[in-house]
């Protein structure tokens, strides 16, 4: 029984250490209006659909213009606006 027990401690121990070893890193948002989307953004669907055409993973209707916005993880030469 005692053995079980510290080899219970003995992982619980590698695998507290071993999460806060993990080094996590935050990419950075770029934003892009779509560039076939017309009209006014209303029904977020209608911005999702475009985006798989545009090659985007995630598109949504912009709160205050109503503009069809694109947004996926920037690139190094990216040259679109970054969302922090």
């Amino acid at each position: 029984m005692e053995r079980n027990f510290g080899l219970v401690l003995f992982f619980m121990i590698i695998l507290i250490t071993s999460r806060e070893m993990v080094m996590h890193s935050e990419a950075k948002i770029c934003s892009e209006p779509s560039k076939t989307f017309k009209g006014i953004c209303i029904i977020q669907r209608n911005c999702m659909v475009r985006r798989h055409s545009e090659g985007y993973g995630y598109g949504k209707c912009s709160h205050v213009l109503r503009r069809c916005m694109f947004y996926k993880p920037c690139d190094l030469d990216q040259t679109t606006h970054e969302i922090s």
